[in-house]
């Protein structure tokens, strides 16, 4: 039995900017488990191939192309073929790859999962005709009962957490159980992968932040309630994470085996539990692991103490990312449902720049509910820490994900501008630089996109202001990172 795991491709707007990628972990974990039970396992990182981006009209395609896929499906010759579907705006390159493996042997057995698949199973089976079986929620265990279903040791129906066909029928089983002991799964199969080609940033290029950086997970699931995020739709609600034992053991491993001098913490509540995070820097300390790490998904501000900021930044922290998402408290109170402080936000920001720790702040803008002014209070507020406290405007404009309540709120009020495309969500990927989704009352989506506009001419310049008055400062980042300099240029001109 021989499974090939794929990360598709992915495909942006050309005004947007490609997100930074790393090893597919999703792919990685599932395959640790089949590996483990001694199945033939490979992956196909199609996405993170070096080849030259594809371009399509007003699109870009960055990774393997298509015509390759198909070979490399060929040549390999898998009895199951598992794709990736990490977002919606990524879902047709999930199809094309499913379309190609029954192309090459349509006794392929093809299975996809991911947060897109998870949300809607029944509409993504109804629209993916060429893939036998969607799996919902973590994928690890359900495709090793797909595999041994294949070897006639387990019914279809009673493997928990999939969707597939029978007699032209969607059948969608109950839901599985999330794992509650994560330690129990292996580390991700970084021995199926070219390790190499991740780490060394002069092949990955523009897709890495730092040298010889690698993404890490240490916890799954939200209890929070931000009406925007999907997360708890295919990771649940309940925090669970790895022991900080497991953590520490892992990123040692990583460092020994893989050379690894930077982590991307990539949870979504990595702070949640703050003793054991706290237990993780002081791991990192006590054992005299020396990494750098950032948080580039976020954390919240209001955990962050400045006694525990000093610890992290002891433990080789190089950037803070907090989710402030609003600067108009009325708006995250009754609008966005997150229960944060923004008194506490300005206090991160400032125990921050005390101690000398890079920080940045995601913002979003065109929430139903919000008027024009609402959302020109978060630009102010967002400048305001720029210019005070030297902390990073990420701004993205409301868009309104598959199965959240924001989504739900505007199908209900006819707010969406178009019938949303897959692709529709890929140009509001990039928000401030693509094309708002979102029209109320209130504002247009053109209104929001010139108000997103105007507050990035005007960080641009605050920006270009801090570097001048602070030379030494500019020229130590473009030292550690001198692919920004052409990137920060560009974006000061064009």
């Amino acid at each position: 039995m021989k499974i090939l795991l794929i990360n598709p491709p992915q495909t942006f707007y050309l005004n947007s900017e490609p997100p930074a990628g790393n090893v597919p972990l999703g792919l990685m974990y599932i395959a640790a488990v089949l590996d483990k039970a001694n199945y033939q396992v490979e992956i196909l990182d199609a996405f993170m191939a070096d080849s030259k981006p594809q371009k399509n009209g007003d699109t870009i395609t960055v990774g393997m192309p298509f015509s390759q896929i198909e070979t490399e499906i060929h040549n390999r010759k898998p009895d199951i073929v598992g794709i990736s579907g990490p977002f919606t705006s990524q879902i047709d390159n999930t199809l094309k790859v499913s379309n190609i493996a029954k192309k090459v042997n349509p006794n392929i057995l093809t299975i996809a999962g991911g947060p897109h698949v998870s949300t809607v199973p029944k509409k993504f089976l109804q629209e993916a005709k060429n893939v036998d079986i969607a799996v919902i929620g973590e994928g690890e265990y359900t495709l090793l009962e797909i595999v041994q279903h294949l070897e006639c040791k387990k019914p279809l129906n009673t493997i928990l957490g999939i969707a597939y066909r029978q007699n032209n029928n969607i059948i969608i089983n109950d839901n599985r159980p999330f794992l509650e002991n994560l330690d129990e799964l292996p580390y991700p199969a970084y021995h199926l992968v070219d390790m190499e080609h991740y780490l060394d940033n002069k092949k990955i290029g523009y897709r890495s932040f730092q040298n010889r950086a690698l993404s890490m997970v240490t916890s799954r699931g939200c209890p929070f309630n931000c009406c925007f995020c999907s997360v708890h739709l295919h990771m649940g609600k309940k925090f669970r994470a790895h022991s900080a034992q497991y953590v520490l053991d892992h990123i040692q491993h990583v460092i020994h085996k893989y050379n690894v001098k930077n982590i991307f913490f990539e949870d979504d509540n990595l702070t949640f539990d703050l003793k054991r995070f706290e237990t993780v820097c002081d791991g990192i300390i006590d054992r005299k692991i020396k990494i750098g790490w950032e948080t580039p998904n976020g954390v919240r501000a209001d955990c962050l103490s400045i006694s525990l900021l000093k610890k992290m930044k002891q433990s080789g922290v190089i950037s803070v990312f907090v989710g402030v998402e609003s600067g108009d408290q009325e708006v995250l109170n009754n609008i966005i449902c997150k229960s944060l402080d923004l008194a506490r936000v300005v206090e991160f920001a400032k125990n921050a720049k005390q101690i000398g720790l890079k920080t940045g702040a995601f913002y979003i803008i065109g929430f139903p509910g919000e008027k024009k002014e609402n959302m020109q209070r978060t630009v102010d507020f967002a400048l305001m820490l720029k210019q005070k406290y030297d902390v990073g405007m990420h701004l993205f404009t409301a868009t309104p994900t598959y199965g959240t309540r924001l989504y739900e709120q505007c199908e209900k009020s006819s707010y969406l501008e178009t019938d949303l495309s897959y692709g529709s969500f890929g140009s509001s990927a990039r928000q401030p630089l693509g094309h708002s989704l979102i029209s109320t009352e209130s504002f247009t989506s053109h209104e929001v996109k010139k108000i997103a506009e105007q507050a990035i001419k005007k960080y641009k310049r605050i920006s270009l202001i801090n570097n001048i008055k602070h030379p030494r400062k500019a020229l130590q980042t473009i030292y550690h990172q001198p692919q920004l300099l052409g990137k920060y240029l560009k974006s000061l001109f064009f």
